[in-house]
């Protein structure tokens, strides 16, 4: 391990010199396949992630042995050649790290046979050489793609016969009439947007299709006091920027308004009112029968290559709980995805069920608006302070940092060794420095969760997209007895008036907010494609200790031609760039038969193969 007696930490040339000697050995072994050399180059506890550059897949190893073996294993057909310092990114540095040990931050770009990529080294530097400690290696373009001109001469397009106006070239084009699009986006929020963005640039012809009227109203129709819960700066879309007046927390109608500016403003493709109803694949053809209802009542079937699901978060089948005597409840029963606001329901007495995100910003709309509101909290919560939760958003609020730069460092920090130890560390941090709030909190009843083996909010919202609240102002109401908090083992049942307890205590109530989540959307998956490709598929969107990366989104599927997307923003932004190479490797031919994922699984016994 490097030391300060050893090296100047200053000195950004040694850096770059231990870098490129590095980057030396480590391409002679690659290229010559000896595996031996580049045992020697990684230190003995060591990782790897892969974003599309090696692997065409979302993919990470956890050893040295394993690491070595994929490079070897793939580099035969990739051909990785051409590692040098990169001019675009940070030059290599040093980093003193809290127990005064000494490593090094490298990035790096090389070539494939087909694309250009970046990698980022995590390095234990001495005074003669490194030895890598964490690789992330992500594909940034393909070549020999043509993208679209910049500000094309003339009118912008060629009319099909004379005297065709630009907007009705435009509106046949979007119809697709005669032709099928290469890719069906299924979800025309955040996710869908910008994939579909990604792949118009790759020249890949592309559709977007969302049951509701509008684009934006994933985000127009949540409850009215909705604002997002993370900073304007880590929420930037690619290829237009958000104007300089946003606010720091962006509101919910806002949002809705820059989803549908986006969707004109890069001419995509959008079929509003519009349902995906099934889909099935045809092996022969590798291509989609993809059955739509169309505003109008018609239906439509496309023939797409590939699909991608987009609809995650709100878009997918709430939870609705079997609670005991629910159905005798009188007043009115919603799940939080119906809720508006306070004022549309006339009653005085609300009972709100589950304590995460949603649970707590409707609770605090009822109770700003009169209505004597009790929480019913299932399971334990992870609260954290919202000045608490920015800190790991730090480097997107830093204006000397950009927001690529911030987005390409994530990359590495979710190895999931790397992920667990920061998780815990912040965690732990960050109940010490809210310690007045959670003692608060817990004498009024509020369990605090601490997440998974102590990692918080931070692995929470990978591993199941909830159990956490950033504290805006209600977590304080609830400690001072505003909201009433009680917990779901004291509850007997529902009565026609309200909430029983097993100390036979009554909470009164006109409305029931169910704020209980959604299902996985491998249920969606097996409406709209069936069960056997549900099960081929698997879980979407959850965090695997034995793996690390987050199932099925960006990556490829068990299912040829069938992509998900969703996730923050944040991780949206740079997901679905890969996505979109991803696609359009796969359209172009490269992505040959060694680099795919097994289509074949057994599940209950039964062989469910291509």
């Amino acid at each position: 391990m490097g030391s300060l007696a050893q090296i100047d930490p200053t000195d950004q040339k040694q850096a770059r010199v231990l870098v490129e000697a590095w980057l030396t050995g480590f391409e002679n072994a690659l290229t010559g396949g000896d595996a031996k050399s580049l045992h020697d180059l990684f230190h003995e506890v060591s990782y790897f992630r892969d974003n599309g550059a090696f692997t065409w897949d979302f993919v990470q190893f956890h050893s040295r042995d394993a690491s070595i073996s994929t490079l070897l294993r793939t580099n035969k057909v990739i051909k990785a050649h051409d590692f040098r310092v990169s001019s675009d990114w940070p030059a290599p540095r040093f980093q003193v790290q809290q127990d005064n040990s000494l490593t090094l931050e490298a990035f790096v770009d090389f070539e494939t046979d087909n694309g250009r990529a970046v990698a980022v080294l995590n390095c234990l530097p001495n005074i003669k050489s490194l030895k890598l400690t964490a690789m992330y290696t992500r594909l940034e373009e393909l070549k020999n793609i043509k993208g679209p001109e910049v500000h094309p001469r003339g009118n912008g397009y060629t009319p099909s016969y004379d005297g065709e106006t630009w907007k009705q070239h435009h509106d046949i084009r979007r119809q697709y009439i005669d032709m099928d699009p290469e890719v069906l986006i299924v979800g025309s929020g955040q996710a869908g947007l910008i994939v579909a963005a990604h792949l118009e640039q790759l020249g890949v012809s592309t559709l977007i299709v969302d049951k509701n009227e509008r684009v934006g109203d994933n985000w127009y129709r949540r409850y009215d006091a909705l604002h997002l819960h993370n900073p304007v700066e880590m929420n930037g879309f690619p290829f237009l920027e958000f104007p300089k007046h946003f606010p720091e927390y962006l509101p919910k109608d806002l949002m809705g308004q820059w989803l549908e500016t986006y969707a004109q403003y890069l001419d995509l493709n959008v079929w509003t009112s519009t349902e995906f109803l099934k889909g099935s694949y045809d092996d022969g053809t590798n291509k989609w029968t993809a059955i739509l209802k169309t505003a109008n009542g018609v239906t439509r079937v496309l023939h797409p290559s590939h699909i991608v699901l987009a609809t995650g978060g709100v878009g997918g089948k709430p939870v609705v709980p079997e609670l005991p005597g629910l159905s005798s409840f009188t007043g009115r029963v919603m799940h939080s995805s119906k809720y508006t606001k306070a004022a549309d329901y006339g009653i005085k007495k609300a009972i709100v069920v589950g304590s995460a995100t949603s649970a707590h910003d409707i609770a605090d709309d009822l109770y700003k608006n009169g209505v004597e509101t009790t929480m019913i909290q299932r399971g334990s919560t992870v609260v954290v302070n919202m000045d608490t939760a920015n800190l790991t958003y730090a480097g997107y609020i830093d204006p000397s940092i950009s927001t690529e730069l911030v987005d390409l460092t994530y990359g590495i920090a979710l190895i999931n060794p790397i992920r667990e130890q920061r998780s815990q560390a912040y965690h732990n941090m960050a109940t010490e420095m809210d310690k007045d709030l959670l003692t608060r909190l817990e004498a009024v009843g509020f369990l605090i969760g601490h997440g998974v083996r102590r990692m918080g909010w931070l692995d929470l919202f990978l591993r199941t997209g909830g159990g956490y609240y950033f504290n805006k102002g209600t977590s304080d109401i609830i400690a001072a007895g505003g909201i009433r908090v009680e917990q779901y083992s004291r509850v007997s049942q529902f009565l026609p008036s309200g909430l029983k307890l097993n100390d036979g205590k009554v909470i009164e109530a006109g409305l029931v907010v169910l704020a209980t989540g959604y299902q996985n959307r491998k249920a969606e998956v097996a409406e709209q494609f069936g069960c056997e490709i549900a099960e081929k598929v698997g879980d979407i969107g959850t965090l695997q200790d034995n793996d690390g990366e987050w199932t099925n989104i960006w990556g490829q599927t068990r299912q040829r031609g069938l992509w998900f997307n969703g996730g923050g923003i944040n991780q949206v932004r740079p997901g679905s760039k890969r996505l979109a190479l991803l696609i359009k490797a796969d359209l172009d031919g490269l992505i040959t038969e060694e680099f795919r994922r097994p289509q074949t699984v057994v599940v209950n016994g039964t062989n469910l193969s291509k």
